[in-house]
């Protein structure tokens, strides 16, 4: 068997961008924005050939313009594969934010976001809300805590060959709490919570949880240890 891989500018776009419910953004709060634009681009190119011949690509690019009190974000991803001449994956993901730090300890925050999982039968979804992030705290070399609380309006279609499919639009209350704690030079233990009952009725929510120990083995190699659970009452 013969495998061929090209990346080019490797960078980690996001946790996860396949359909789910929620996505975490950890990324964009406890990194330092440099002054001005800057960004990364990925590119990945795999090729399987022998008893299985399968191909992916990927392409993903995160950009961010920051001065003074304001920072933007773009994220974008793209995935297309294929297994034995059969599409086996297509999806993609977009999610802007922008965010005013009005005060040393509160910013106000604003997104737009939109996905497409032709694998979990998610024709789209897109929403866009905002709301307020608060510091509970924040030490350079030591730690951040923050605490977000906020709403937002989403749409989702789901194809309906089956059953279940259809069309849903609705408002969420959306709330989240990162916490990140650098336990030495070269580890941080991060941990990210998300809470997001729908108006109508708390029966209706969503839930995500991820922790991680990231630990630094040199300038450009890192081991990462997870813990992932996502809640959903009406999936």
């Amino acid at each position: 068997m013969f495998k061929r891989r090209l990346y080019s500018s490797l960078f980690a776009l996001l946790t996860s961008t396949s359909a789910h419910a929620i996505v975490n953004m950890e990324g964009l709060h406890t990194g330092a924005p440099k002054e001005g634009m800057s960004g990364s681009v990925e590119l990945s190119l795999s090729n399987t050939s022998g008893n299985t011949e399968k191909e992916d690509y990927a392409l993903g690019a995160r950009l961010q313009w920051h001065r003074d009190r304001i920072t933007n974000y773009l994220l974008v991803r793209s995935a297309y594969g294929e297994s034995g001449g059969v599409k086996s994956t297509e999806n993609s993901f977009v999610h802007a934010r922008h965010i005013d730090q009005f005060q040393p300890r509160l910013a106000l925050e604003g997104y737009l976001q939109g996905e497409q999982d032709t694998f979990a039968r998610l024709e789209f979804r897109g929403l866009a809300g905002g709301g307020i992030r608060y510091t509970l705290y924040q030490q350079e070399q030591v730690g951040i805590a923050y605490f977000g609380l906020g709403a937002y309006y989403s749409q989702e279609r789901i194809d309906n060959t089956l059953p279940d499919g259809g069309s849903e639009s609705l408002w969420r209350a959306s709330s989240y709490l990162i916490l990140k704690y650098q336990a030495t030079p070269n580890t941080a233990l991060v941990s990210s919570t998300y809470y997001q009952p729908a108006f109508e009725g708390a029966a209706d929510s969503r839930i995500l949880e991820q922790a991680a120990m990231k630990v630094k083995l040199n300038a450009s190699l890192s081991l990462i240890v997870s813990v992932d659970y996502r809640y959903d009452s009406e999936p």
